[in-house]
């Protein structure tokens, strides 16, 4: 029997100017939670959800735009894991000219603030972008007690951490993180590459690299950005992993026109079952994962 793939369904993401660039990406509630019902009809066993602002299509972290989001997709009854976005409110901008002093476009909060939103949800699962690093103009903050106060924040709330590793340094304050015990019996690792923040580039040999240093014992998976993502999918079927599609992290096809979730998680899933694997179904995923068994 081939073996099941989690399949995550990155139905928006937080980049901010994507909602002009592709008219088809996920910006309200509504239709956030038809996007995850879609992705569940598709195969996706985990979807992967930011909140946008409405008015404008940018990357938000309101507490009741979040609310309304999970509440609209639980109501639409659609058999999936939830997965959301902790990344929001840890940015900092810093004005050169005045010594460096914070622009008021930072975001950055303490990580109680960062996660409430999670925690106040309950989804299966939550994120953890795995280190500080460059994002562009900005400096995305996660210090090692971040890292671990969130870790301990999500365990309490009985949500698994998914650890986003952009470089091989974070896999390797991931590796002490499951050292010290706060990710849990099965850590769950993301490995990111070619996403333009200044992480690892999306080459097999980055691939392999970082395979290789994943804990023993961890859930794994990987993605590229753009049209990488098909390459590293295999790649990672074939190593063991699982894989993730959607339009967070693949704005366009390939003739350089706005695509669709729904073109890209059909595209993952015959890259999952020409690999060799097939879509795990939501309860297949929360074994392998180690959650509790949905009531």
């Amino acid at each position: 029997m081939s073996r099941p793939v989690i399949l995550t369904a990155c139905i928006n993401g937080g980049r901010p100017d994507a909602a002009a660039l592709n008219p088809n990406l996920p910006v309200t509630p509504a239709q956030i939670a038809a996007a995850v019902a879609e992705a569940a009809a598709l195969g996706a066993a985990v979807a992967h959800v930011h909140v946008r602002d409405p008015k404008d299509g940018r990357p938000s972290n309101d507490p009741g735009l979040w609310a309304e989001t999970v509440a609209r997709i639980r109501a639409t009854g659609a058999d999936i894991l939830l997965n959301l976005s902790a990344s929001m409110d840890g940015l900092l901008y810093l004005d050169d000219e005045a010594g460096f002093a914070l622009l008021p476009a930072s975001t950055l909060r303490p990580v109680s603030g960062r996660t409430a939103h999670v925690i106040a949800a309950r989804p299966e699962i939550g994120t953890m972008d795995c280190g500080t690093f460059a994002m562009g103009p900005a400096i995305h903050v996660a210090r090692i007690d971040d890292l671990r106060e969130m870790a301990r924040l999500y365990a309490r709330a009985g949500i698994r951490a998914e650890v986003e590793c952009f470089d091989f340094g974070h896999l390797e304050i991931a590796r002490r993180l499951v050292a010290e015990g706060l990710l849990g019996a099965r850590p769950f690792l993301q490995i990111c590459l070619g996403t333009g923040y200044g992480g690892a580039p999306a080459t097999r040999a980055a691939l392999l690299a970082m395979y290789e240093r994943i804990p023993e014992g961890a859930v794994w998976a990987a993605f590229a950005a753009a049209e990488e993502n098909l390459w590293v999918a295999r790649e990672a079927v074939a190593l063991g992993g699982h894989v993730r599609a959607g339009l967070e992290d693949t704005l366009f096809d390939s003739a350089g026109l706005p695509t669709t979730n729904a073109a890209l998680l059909t595209t993952a899933v015959a890259i999952i079952t020409g690999a060799g694997g097939r879509p795990a179904k939501p309860a297949e995923a929360r074994q392998i994962l180690d959650l509790p068994a949905n009531a």
